[in-house]
């Protein structure tokens, strides 16, 4: 009787441990999507200078959403809007129409992406910052 006892005892401490051990598994953390800006020159139709900006996602796939553009001063520029466009991780996108640009400014670009990963639909907002240096 005693064997008994002590084997439903040792049984009912495993199967403790097993259920405290399962019920502590670590969590995946969904990951951020991290985007990289970089920036051509252009000259427009009146002689001055601009730029194109151009974004990529380093880490995953996205649905673009939107992208808010701040300029050094920290004036809102009207967001592009990037109409739900798939993007593959890595592929370079335009943050503006083809045949428009943004009035150079030297200092710290901020853009703001908006969209959600293709892999499992999670929104996201994040931030990506470029410094225009040069004339």
């Amino acid at each position: 009787m005693k064997k008994l006892n002590l084997f439903l005892t040792l049984g009912i401490l495993l199967l403790s441990a097993v259920i405290i051990s399962s019920g502590c598994k670590k969590k995946t953390e969904t990951i951020v999507p991290a985007f990289t800006v970089t920036a051509l020159p252009v000259t427009f139709q009146d002689g001055s200078l601009g730029l194109q900006f151009y974004g990529k996602c380093n880490n995953d796939d996205v649905k673009m959403t939107k992208v808010t553009i701040f300029d050094p001063i920290s004036s809102s520029i009207p967001p592009f809007n990037c109409n739900g466009t798939y993007f593959v991780k890595n592929e370079t996108f335009g943050l503006q129409d083809p045949t428009t640009g943004y009035n150079k400014q030297l200092g710290t670009w901020t853009f703001n992406f908006q969209g959600n990963r293709t892999a499992d639909g999670v929104s996201f907002s994040t931030s990506a910052t470029l410094s225009v240096t040069g004339k």
